[in-house]
């Protein structure tokens, strides 16, 4: 019997906080677009850590953290009633707006995109390398009212632009309880609400 290895935490920088990627809304959190070598790479009971930048919300600070709980592939998030949730709508519902299942196969097969998205036709091959969408449904975010991580995490925090890949079996359970004492779920609003 082989053993499961150890989650890893994917850290990164959210440099544009807008409730798109990640998407916390509809009672689960996605990464549906961006960030494409992570999506491809993660797997269930891996780690999102997304912190702030100087510009944004301050370094070293929380903008959120999530669990994964399944990896699906683009198609069939765009496809799947389940997470018709998650599509884009006109604006008015500043939520809704910021829907991230954009991509889906049209009636020839062809990648096409949702109207009212957030991403433009020419970043559809960036977000399409990654193959997959992250569902997490243990999550906090905090976007606008993102906490300073304790000392104790902040060999965490990704520095610039990218991501690093951490093994989580020394971290996860510190970072665990920490967020304990944390409100789960959507505690703010994006950085870049408008």
């Amino acid at each position: 019997m082989t053993s499961r290895p150890d989650p890893t935490i994917f850290s990164y920088v959210v440099a544009q906080d807008s409730g798109f990627a990640p998407n916390p809304y509809g009672g689960f959190l996605t990464l549906a677009t961006c960030k494409p070598l992570i999506r491809k790479a993660a797997r269930p009971d891996d780690w999102l850590l997304g912190t702030g930048s100087a510009g944004t919300v301050g370094n070293d600070h929380l903008v959120y953290a999530a669990e994964i709980a399944e990896v699906i592939p683009i198609d069939i998030y765009g496809s799947d009633p389940a997470y018709s949730m998650k599509r884009p709508k006109p604006p008015g519902d500043e939520r809704q707006g910021h829907g991230d299942n954009i991509y889906y196969r049209n009636e020839l097969g062809r990648w096409a995109r949702h109207p009212h998205s957030r991403h433009t036709h020419a970043q559809m091959r960036r977000d399409l390398q990654g193959k997959n969408v992250l569902i997490c449904s243990a999550f906090w975010y905090f976007g606008r009212n993102a906490p300073p991580l304790p000392p104790f995490l902040l060999q965490l925090v990704k520095k610039g632009p990218g991501h690093r890949r951490i093994n989580g079996a020394e971290f996860i359970p510190g970072l665990k309880r920490w967020l304990s004492r944390k409100r789960a779920g959507v505690a703010g609003d994006p950085y870049l609400a408008e």
